[in-house]
Formats: C-alpha cells, sequence, structure tokens
C-alpha cells in the first residue's frame, strides 16, 4: 500500500509498505481523507519532537521511521477478533489518541500517544488502529467533513472548559482552522456575538463571509476596536494563535472572572502580568485535544454546524509535499485534507 513515512527532519519519503491487518480489538479503515495539522509541520521542518525516531516510545513501543497523519476518516476494511458492533464498509472518523496512554489523573487525553507520532498513521491507503478510535459517521456527513473531526473535537473541547451560554459574547484570536472551529463551536454552542482577531486578509474575508465580526490586528486603532466589541468585557477569550501578545490581549479583554482558554501552542515561555488576574478573579485555562468529544462534533457536523467550503482544500494524495505541504507552510491554505481514496 502506498504510505507517507517520516524518516527524520525534512525527510518524509512515498513508500510501498505490507498491507496491515488488524489483531484482536482492532479495525482496519481504507483511509477516504487525511488532513495536515501544524503539528505534522512542526514535525516535518523543526523534529523530530515527538515522533520516536531513537528510542521507543514508552507508551506504543515504536520506534524509527513512522507513517504521518493524525486526522482522517475513512470506510472498515476489515474487524479483528472480538470486534462486532462495526461492519465492513461502515463510514467513520478516528480519533488519533492511542487508548491505554492515559495519565494518572484518568483522561486520557493527557500526555497521550498519537497515531501518527508515536505509532503508525493515516497518510496510507489502510490503517489499523484499536476499535475505541473509530467512531461512525452517518451518511449525512461525507467523508471529507468527517476528516475534520479531530481538529474540531479540539476545538469543541477548548469550548466546554468555559460556561458561556446563549447570549453572551467572545473574542478568538487567531484564524487558522483551530480558530475558525473555535468560531464556529461557539455558535454551535449559542454564542451568536464572537469576534476573531486575525491579520490575514484571506481569513478575515472567509470569517466575514462566515458572519462574524473580524478585527485587523495591524490597524492602528486595533485596541480601540477591541474594547469597542468587548464593552465591559467579554467571559471568555481563546488564545488559538500562539502569539504572546495575544495572551496579554486576551486577559485585557475579559470582564471580572473571565477565563482566558489556551488552545494554541507557543514556542517560547510568556510573560503574564499575574496582578491583571488578580485583582478581576480572571483566569487563565488550557484545553488540550480532547475527551469524549468525537460524538458530539459527529452529530453537530450531521446538523451543518461546521460549513467547510470556503476554509478547506483537498490535494491528491501523490501531491502531500509539494502541493499539500507547501501550501499550508506558505498559508496560501488555511485547510488542506489528502485524498487518499476520496468518497
Amino acid at each position: 500500500m502506498r504510505a507517507w513515512v517520516y524518516h527524520g527532519n525534512n525527510d518524509i519519503r512515498r513508500e510501498e509498505l505490507p498491507e496491515p491487518a488488524p489483531g484482536p480489538g482492532q479495525v482496519a479503515v481504507k483511509i477516504a481523507f487525511n488532513g495536515i495539522c501544524g503539528t505534522d509541520l512542526h514535525e516535518i521542518f523543526h523534529g523530530p519532537m515527538f515522533i520516536p525516531v531513537s528510542d521507543p516510545d514508552p507508551r506504543t513501543g515504536h520506534v524509527g521511521p513512522v507513517t504521518l497523519g493524525h486526522e482522517a476518516s475513512g470506510t472498515v476494511k476489515a474487524l479483528g477478533d472480538g470486534v462486532s458492533d462495526l461492519r465492513i464498509g461502515q463510514r467513520v472518523a478516528i480519533e488519533p489518541i492511542v487508548r491505554g496512554s492515559a495519565s494518572s489523573v484518568g483522561a486520557y487525553n493527557l500526555d497521550a500517544a498519537f497515531y501518527g507520532l508515536m505509532a503508525p498513521g493515516f497518510l496510507a491507503d489502510t490503517a489499523v488502529v484499536n476499535r475505541a478510535s473509530v467512531h461512525p459517521v452517518p451518511d449525512s456527513v461525507s467523508l471529507a467533513d468527517a476528516a475534520l473531526t479531530e481538529p474540531l473535537a479540539t476545538c469543541w473541547h477548548a469550548v466546554t472548559k468555559t460556561n458561556l451560554t446563549e447570549g453572551d459574547s467572545s473574542v478568538v484570536f487567531g484564524a487558522g482552522p483551530i480558530g475558525i472551529g473555535t468560531a464556529l463551536s461557539l455558535r454551535a454552542r449559542g454564542v451568536e456575538r464572537v469576534a476573531v482577531v486575525e491579520p490575514s486578509d484571506n481569513r478575515r474575508k472567509i470569517l466575514d463571509e462566515l458572519g462574524f465580526t473580524t478585527i485587523d490586528p495591524r490597524s492602528h486603532d486595533y485596541h480601540e476596536e477591541l474594547d469597542e466589541f468587548a464593552g465591559p468585557g467579554v467571559k471568555a477569550t481563546f488564545d488559538a494563535a500562539g502569539v504572546a501578545s495575544v495572551v496579554s490581549d486576551g486577559i485585557t479583554t475579559l470582564a471580572p472572572l473571565g477565563q482566558l482558554v489556551i488552545v494554541a501552542t507557543h514556542v517560547a515561555p510568556v510573560p503574564i502580568d499575574l496582578n491583571s488576574l488578580l485583582i478581576a478573579e480572571k483566569s487563565i485555562v488550557s484545553s488540550v485535544a480532547y475527551l469524549d468529544d468525537f460524538g458530539q462534533v459527529i452529530d453537530l457536523l450531521a446538523k451543518g454546524a461546521f460549513p467547510s467550503s470556503s476554509w478547506v482544500e483537498t490535494v491528491p494524495f501523490d501531491r502531500f509535499l509539494d502541493q499539500g505541504v507547501e501550501s499550508v507552510r506558505a498559508g496560501s491554505a488555511v485547510k488542506v485534507l489528502i485524498e487518499v481514496s476520496g468518497e
């Protein structure tokens, strides 16, 4: 079978690998689409960061080159012994956390191992995963949209960290896939008044078309626009940008008792004025991946809560590197799905 395999920094190879077969409690999935994630780019150009190239991963035992990809959809191809609640040909989304690697507090999203990083992933014709990673998808959801379940579950999980309800306001900083998904998740939760801070003209246009208020942080009156939208402050802000200045702006924009939710990765430590939190009992919370959120996201996809045509594009399997990765890296594309077998 075809696969895109990570061998090291800037060393990604299209290879022919043996077709994997499911073991007990496992499922083989014929991959339809797989999304390119920012983590993939970090590994390709700055890694290895998480991929165990030299030493075995303590949770999965994997070491050495690994098939990339952790945002996928497809159809069930084969069932291992003990799996009786799925059928061949069933349409599914794959949750890429390797269950069984949960931290001591029992939340499987903490200190997790992922397919596509610490175990063979989904940028291949076939992938084998544990049954717990497979989520059936209704016929009303396309397999392309189903491949968005993983990043959207990250967004939905972040939104559920807050106490936002219908009638509240919020500000999202950053309009990459996670920022857009967070804004859409807020709307799905009933939060209609959402502003997104984003410097890219193209991404602000996409958000305008989706019906969100947008603010350009490069504008000379940026903070005035932000203050005008927030008024006395909003209950929650979201850092989906990973930029140090966003943390300060996110805190300032909050009302007393408000929450700044960190959902982006920061590459360097960020200075924080703790007094700005203390005097108004504001708080900073973090959100990583997802925890039993796939089912809710799939239900919301079926209800049309996550329109994707304006910010998602597909690229053929063989163009993963030269077209897919490069367009995401250059910022000319917001979200790219690699078409493996398609619908």
